[in-house]
């Protein structure tokens, strides 16, 4: 099997478990399926579905022809969970696939349809880039822009009213596009959320997270695990939003607070923090008082492996020119990995020396102390 028939692997299975496992086989699904068959030699090729499903949950490297493997795929996971995607076969479908623009022309309307959503943001993304880049109300455009992003992290559940109260002014954003990225629940569904991973699902009595490797303790007494009371029009985050915009934007946020929080302390020394700059050009720009400028970048990876390749000097002209610029790394991803960030130094071949890679906590001690030495 090639590239391509792997990604027709995922593609298939991402429309497979989206219509629940029902038959028949989606097209593309069938055709990666023969030709897996074929190929897999380190394990007998299971003869019912019930066995197939079981085989595609055990980690890829456990069956997938070890010359075929490929690096952008972590084969430590199975390309299923449960009875859904698995974390790691999610992150390449929305990631490496759809975000790539590698939809076959064949392949069915369903699958395209999960592109279409996942697709919805970034044409906003590029149409204020657009705007913004022209001149046009940059000012206005900019707190558009965050107050989109913002919402999405912040809500991920919402209602008409919600949206009507808080877009109802915006020029640049329709409500109608705010409205697309959220689909509607079900009268009586439970409904849960959790602070640190957003939406939450039931499987088997149980409330699950969207990327498990990240936070994956759901049980309903804890504090960041909340109930959402179901009212008419309640609508959820679409799991492509869910999954590339409020996922590693809680991070991001959690980390523009605690800087927030400094600057209110210490005005004199932190002057400003600004969030998303240059309509998302990098997460957060800090400005002290001595004029210095930081760029930081949070990025919420398991693997670093699959982090390095993506790692390029951050944009840095006009008015986000910097003097320093940092990608952080939430630190439960350090602890699970001790040579994570010598990995991602080592590995990461486009970015500079210059640019810091730190865990999230040695970045705040990094900003304390600029505070401190501005105070001398």
């Amino acid at each position: 099997m090639e590239s391509t028939e792997f990604d027709g692997l995922v593609l298939g299975l991402a429309e497979f478990v989206r219509r629940d496992g029902r038959y028949p086989y989606p097209e593309l699904l069938s055709h990666a399926l023969n030709k897996l068959a074929l190929e897999v030699t380190a394990v007998r090729y299971p003869r019912t579905l019930t066995g197939l499903l079981a085989l595609l949950k055990k980690p890829v490297k456990t069956w997938y022809p070890g010359s075929l493997l490929l690096k952008e795929f972590d084969s430590d996971f199975g390309l299923l969970y449960e009875e859904g995607l698995s974390e790691e076969a999610s992150r390449y479908f929305y990631e490496e696939l759809l975000e790539q623009g590698k939809i076959p022309e064949f392949a069915t309307a369903a699958t395209k349809q999960i592109a279409i959503e996942n697709y919805q943001f970034y044409k906003i993304l590029a149409r204020l880039q657009e705007l913004y880049n022209n001149g046009t109300e940059p000012e206005r455009i900019q707190q558009e822009y965050v107050l989109l992003r913002r919402f999405l992290i912040e809500n991920g559940y919402t209602t008409p009213a919600q949206l009507r109260k808080v877009f109802s002014k915006t020029r640049h954003i329709d409500i109608e596009e705010v409205g697309d990225f959220y689909e509607d629940c079900q009268e009586n569904e439970p409904c849960w959320n959790c602070d640190r991973c957003g939406p939450l699902f039931k499987k088997y009595g149980k409330l699950r997270g969207i990327k498990p490797s990240a936070c994956n303790d759901h049980r309903q007494d804890l504090p960041y695990v909340k109930k959402i009371t179901w009212q008419q029009g309640l609508r959820r985050l679409k799991f492509g939003i869910h999954l590339r915009i409020c996922l590693p934007g809680i991070p991001e946020m959690r980390l523009f607070h605690t800087l927030e929080e400094l600057q209110r302390k210490y005005p004199d020394q932190l002057c400003a923090t600004h969030l998303y700059p240059g309509i998302d050009r990098y997460d957060l720009q800090l400005r002290f008082c001595d004029g210095a400028t930081w760029a930081v970048d949070i990025k919420d990876y398991r693997s670093p492996y699959n982090l390095a390749p993506k790692l390029t000097p951050l944009f840095g002209e006009g008015d986000l020119r910097y003097d320093e610029s940092f990608y952080v790394i939430p630190i439960q991803r350090l602890q699970q990995r001790e040579d994570y960030l010598e990995i991602l130094r080592e590995q990461a071949t486009k970015l500079s020396s210059s640019t810091h890679l730190l865990g999230d906590a040695v970045f705040k001690e990094r900003v304390i102390n600029k505070i401190e030495q501005l105070q001398q």
